[in-house]
C-alpha cells in the first residue's frame, strides 16, 4: 500500500511539474529570464569584438616590426618616418630616435669643415629637435630616455650652447647616475665646465659664429 501511495505521489508531482513548465512556454520567458540572456548576448558580442580587434592590432604590430627589421639605408628610414602607420607607435618612436642619430653624426662629421660648416649646423638642429621630442615621449623606457638625454646634451653642445647641454648632461647624471651614461654625462659636465673655464668652449662659438666659406 505504501509502494502504491508512494508512486502515486511522484506521478501527482511529475505531471504538475510538467503542466509547470507547458503552462510556461505557453506564457513565454520571464522578464528576468529575457533580461539575464540579453546580457549574456551583450557580452558574448563584446569578447568576440575584442578578440578581432586584439589579433588585428597584433598582426599589425607584427608587420611595423617587420619593416623597422628590414631598414638598411637612410631612404628607407626617410620612407618608414613618413608612413602615417607608424606615428605614435613605437616603431615609428625608434625610427625618429635612428634619424636623430644619424644627423648628430653628418653634423659632427662636417663641422670641422668650413665648407660644410652651414650643412652641419642645420644636421644638428634637426637631430637636437629630434630628440628633444622624444624625451617626453621615452620618460617611461630608461634605456631609451638615457639615449635621448645624451644625445640632446653633444647636439646642444656642438651647436654651441653649453646652458642646454648642461642641462640635459645634469638630467642625465640626476635620475641615471648608477648607469653607464649617467657616469658619462658626470665626466661631459666636467669637461665642459673646464672648457669654459680655458676658453676652448668660447672659441667654439666665435668659430660657429664665423661666416661660412664662399
Amino acid at each position: 500500500m505504501k509502494a502504491e501511495h508512494r508512486k502515486e505521489l511522484m506521478t501527482n508531482t511529475l505531471a504538475h511539474r510538467l503542466g509547470e513548465a507547458v503552462q510556461s512556454m505557453k506564457e513565454g520567458p520571464s522578464r528576468g529570464t529575457v533580461f539575464a540572456l540579453a546580457v549574456v548576448g551583450v557580452l558574448v558580442i563584446l569578447f568576440l569584438v575584442w578578440r578581432y580587434l586584439a589579433a588585428s592590432a597584433e598582426e599589425s604590430d607584427s608587420a611595423r616590426w617587420l619593416q623597422w627589421d628590414s631598414l638598411t639605408t637612410p631612404e628607407q628610414l626617410q620612407a618608414f618616418l613618413e608612413n602615417k602607420d607608424v606615428e605614435g607607435q613605437m616603431q615609428g618612436r625608434l625610427a625618429r630616435l635612428e634619424e636623430a642619430r644619424r644627423r648628430l653624426y653628418e653634423g659632427l662629421r662636417q663641422l670641422g669643415n668650413p665648407g660644410t660648416r652651414k650643412k652641419a649646423l642645420e644636421e644638428l638642429k634637426k637631430a637636437a629637435g629630434l630628440y628633444e621630442q622624444l624625451l617626453e615621449e621615452f620618460a617611461d623606457k630608461p634605456l631609451l630616455h638615457q639615449q635621448a638625454l645624451m644625445g640632446a646634451a653633444k647636439a646642444q653642445e656642438s651647436l654651441g650652447d653649453a646652458e642646454q647641454a648642461r642641462h640635459y648632461y645634469q638630467q642625465l647624471q640626476t635620475k641615471y647616475g648608477d648607469t653607464v651614461l649617467g657616469r658619462d654625462a658626470a665626466e661631459q659636465l666636467q669637461r665642459l665646465d673646464a672648457a669654459e673655464q680655458n676658453g676652448d668652449f668660447k672659441a667654439l662659438r666665435e668659430e660657429l659664429n664665423k661666416p661660412p666659406t664662399p
